[in-house]
């Protein structure tokens, strides 16, 4: 059945790997691929080391003259309660305008204070207004830091500027201390936030439902984007040798299943490989930019690479999980390039070959629809998802890699897709043999099973 199939798996794998065009598209988006991760998860390090320990930076005063006219004999002493740098250090004086304001800091030579001009309008909205001396050492940039006090501090700004009545302002303006704890750490009085395992497992828990929906959606795009990509190929250099007078020398020499299944593998194990050095690479990537993060910013602790890190004590993407997942999304690949080799077996020219790559398009994006409308959330996705092979192909790697699927449904679609995905190849073979005399003639769906059925 398979004679000469290695000659005609040779020489097809050979003309896909030498062009030059798959050499580079594999280096460049492999070096992309490897930079990228790297590249954001040292940003996302970043962010979170810099939000870590961000703190308010200072404005550049030691003294603030306060010239409030929205009301009297006003305190804002609560200001140097505002969590920054050199903020509860500063003298602030009350002076009745700004200009004795600025009069006054003239008369001292002081070169670090300014006025902080607080006024009301006819619609009764305070505004603040920061009033520079001439000679001050005070930055544009250091008094605008002074907004940024006002901002964190604004309510206890407008109940000051009002001189609005209240008991112990300065306790008031104090940061409220808040903490977080569960139910055992409440009776312990450890909270979240110094048990850190406990914080990791809350945030892993929360990245992980979005988590499987990226899995779910990339495993479906690898899926369709390969499909479509080596599909195409594939039925392509089926129907090559129709166009030629190559065909009827070549079922004499090779058996009809051996040169399809020989074309379809030759095209596939090309895009396979380049697939898979992608993956690595991607995966590398992921790897070295957790390593990296770690070295440059050691206690960022981004969530994200915080979840990264924990896929082993999470029990994701287990050896022997990942395994199978592999072997799943390969013949899927077949399933669907099965299909195309039906699409090439079935026509007569490249023009029929074209119109006829609808056969497996269609299927692969209802299967697609189905997969992201019904199971989106892997975690309630119904069983006949993880069983009829065409959406089995698209959803069941994930289920595999986050452990969601039961072992027995699991064989079960395994075998369902590797059976159905080998009798398609079958199929198309004497599909090819029984069109060999057919050249140049429609075909019809009906034409072509009275064909086989009289064979």
């Amino acid at each position: 059945m398979f004679k000469n199939f290695a000659k005609v798996f040779k020489f097809t794998f050979h003309n896909q790997v030498t062009q030059k065009g798959y050499k580079s598209l594999t280096i460049v988006l492999a070096v992309i691929l490897f930079l990228l991760p790297v590249g954001i998860l040292l940003i996302l390090s970043m962010d979170a080391n810099k939000d870590k320990g961000k703190t308010l930076e200072s404005c550049g005063a030691d003294k603030i003259y306060v010239a409030n006219t929205a009301a009297e004999n006003t305190n804002f002493d609560v200001m140097k309660n505002v969590p920054g740098e050199g903020y509860s250090d500063i003298t602030y004086v009350t002076v009745p305008s700004v200009e004795e304001g600025l009069k006054q800091i003239a008369a001292a030579g002081e070169k670090q204070s300014f006025v902080l001009s607080v006024t009301k309008d006819d619609s009764d909205v305070i505004s603040a207004d920061i009033i520079l001396p001439k000679d001050t050492t005070i930055t544009k940039g250091k008094a605008e830091n002074y907004y940024t006090a006002i901002e964190k501090m604004d309510m206890l700004f407008v109940i000051t500027a009002r001189n609005i009545s209240m008991e112990d302002m300065a306790e008031v303006g104090k940061t409220v201390q808040t903490d977080a704890f569960d139910l055992t750490g409440w009776k312990s009085g450890k909270s979240l936030y110094e048990d850190q395992a406990k914080a990791n497992e809350q945030n892993n828990q929360r990245i992980l439902d979005g988590f499987s929906l990226i899995i779910t959606i990339l495993v479906c795009m690898i899926m369709y984007f390969v499909v479509l990509a080596y599909g195409a190929s594939i039925t392509k250099n089926i129907v090559m040798e129709k166009s030629s007078k190559l065909m009827d020398t070549l079922l004499i020499s090779v058996k009809p299943e051996s040169l399809i299944f020989g074309k379809l593998t030759g095209v596939l194990l090309a895009g396979l490989m380049q697939f898979f050095i992608w993956i690595a690479m991607l995966v590398g990537g992921v790897i070295a930019g957790v390593i990296i993060s770690d070295m440059v910013f050691p206690n960022a602790n981004a969530s994200v690479v915080v979840f990264l890190k924990s896929f082993g004590s999470m029990n994701l993407f287990r050896p022997l999980a990942v395994v199978v997942a592999i072997l799943v999304l390969i013949f899927g690949i077949l399933l669907y390039s099965s299909l195309a080799a039906f699409a090439g077996a079935i026509s007569n020219t490249q023009e029929q070959a074209a119109s006829n790559q609808g056969i497996f398009v269609m299927l692969l994006v209802i299967s697609y629809l189905l997969v992201l409308t019904q199971g989106a959330d892997i975690h309630t996705a119904p069983v006949w998802l993880f069983i009829v092979p065409f959406t089995a192909a698209l959803i069941l790697p994930t289920g595999l890699l986050l452990g969601t699927v039961s072992t027995s449904i699991a064989l079960i679609g395994v075998l369902a897709l590797v059976v159905l995905a080998l009798l398609l190849v079958l199929f198309a073979g004497r599909v090819y043999k029984a069109m060999a005399l057919y050249k140049g003639e429609s075909t019809s769906f009906k034409k072509i099973f009275k064909i086989i059925s009289t064979k």
